[in-house]
């Protein structure tokens, strides 16, 4: 079986050059490379830059005046500089604002890495998937040439009619079909796992044995970036209502005369103002759409928790199923499967079985042994969405 394995792997690569890796690898490959990951830690600086704009007073005012401002003669100027401070309340505001940002930039990239490994795991497991099941049809092909050549045999030698003789050839006729198509799923399911690592070069697993990925049915904590994000979004919508709030406290500026007065020169003054807003209707109308905000954001992370939680525990229940199913064909299917083949094929060489019963029974034993292997993969594909979403 194992050189078997090996021709078929070859015969899938012959075109294409392939450098077979180990899941590790895989995994650090993709993380290195993988766009969204790229994205996640550019999206955590450009919140980190946003620091820089926390306090903002706006432009700085310089105006000049000349000509008759305060005395008898036309001769007097005037130099004004003005900066605006702006509030005391909202810079503060504004940082835990930033530091909201950075914290959910911070879980979306944790999230973004448990996805990423997800992916690239299920790419490994389809492989090992979509191998098999070549393997399945290969030999079953195989198999169906020879007694498609015996069918002939015993159709000259009378033993058989011509109806009994098209079954055994349409049966090698069907598996030959199903083996192409599986060849095609095999090549599609390299590309997919050379896709998911964002290689730069083709690559496939080092091993493409079939199997079953170790899990605790025990129950496990819900996945913590996840619910750390959920929480933060909800995080920053109170950092912005903050903000609008405080803009109802005053505004501050600072200011510079400097005058000439003819015949006085060199005059100097200082100013302090204070600025807050007397129509507060505008700025009562933001801080309602941030309250209105922020209780939304609230409702989605509640919402978010509960739906985390319920597709936990559909992924646990639909685990639980696949092993009972898992389990009876390591027990007994695959046993079977094995021992109506050899039954099957002992009977039509000494004419024990009619075709009607030979075919139906190669086509249940090879359904069992197809059905192991889907059942595999999707026991496999739980398993990997149950750590993503849990610790």
């Amino acid at each position: 079986m194992t050189c078997m394995l090996l021709l078929a792997a070859v015969s899938v690569s012959a075109v294409i050059p392939q450098k077979a890796i180990t899941l590790d690898e895989a995994v650090e490959i993709a993380l290195q490379n993988h766009p969204r990951l790229k994205m996640a830690s550019a999206e955590i600086e450009r919140s980190r830059a946003a620091r820089g704009e926390v306090w903002d007073g706006g432009n700085t005012l310089f105006s000049y005046s000349w000509g008759q401002l305060n005395g008898e003669y036309k001769k007097d100027n005037e130099l004004a500089v003005e900066q605006s401070l702006g509030s005391l309340l909202t810079p503060f505001y504004k940082n835990a604002l930033v530091n909201a940002q950075v914290t959910t930039g911070t879980h979306y990239r944790d999230m973004v890495k448990k996805e990423i490994v997800a992916e690239v795991k299920r790419a490994w497991v389809y492989y090992q998937y979509a191998f098999h099941l070549y393997h399945l049809y290969g030999a079953q092909e195989e198999l169906a040439l020879k007694l498609r050549e015996s069918g002939d045999l015993r159709y000259q030698q009378g033993d058989i009619d011509q109806t009994e003789r098209n079954m055994i050839a349409t049966l090698a006729a069907e598996l030959h079909t199903r083996s192409l198509q599986a060849r095609e799923e095999m090549e599609l399911a390299s590309r997919r796992f050379a896709w998911a690592c964002y290689a730069g070069e083709q690559v496939v697993p080092n091993d493409s044995s079939l199997a079953v990925l170790p899990l605790s049915l025990q129950d496990r904590m819900l996945s913590a970036p996840h619910l750390n994000y959920f929480a933060s979004q909800v995080q920053e919508k109170k950092s912005q209502l903050r903000i609008e709030r405080s803009k109802f406290f005053p505004e501050f500026s600072l200011g510079y005369v400097r005058q000439k007065i003819a015949p006085l020169n060199g005059l100097n003054s200082w100013m302090v103002g204070v600025s807050f807003p007397i129509l507060f209707f505008p700025q009562r109308s933001r801080s309602k759409q941030a309250k209105v905000s922020l209780q939304i954001a609230q409702w989605e992370a509640d919402q978010n928790r509960v739906q985390l939680n319920n597709k936990v525990e559909e992924l646990y229940r639909r685990v639980r199923q696949q092993q009972e199913s898992l389990d009876y064909y390591a027990k007994a299917a695959l046993k079977e499967a094995d021992a109506l083949q050899e039954s099957a094929l002992m009977k039509f060489k000494e004419s024990e079985i009619n075709i009607t019963e030979f075919v139906q029974s190669l086509n249940a034993s090879r359904d069992i042994r197809r059905n192991n292997i889907e059942t595999v993969y999707a026991y496999n594909v739980s398993v990997l969405e149950i750590e993503l979403y849990t610790e």
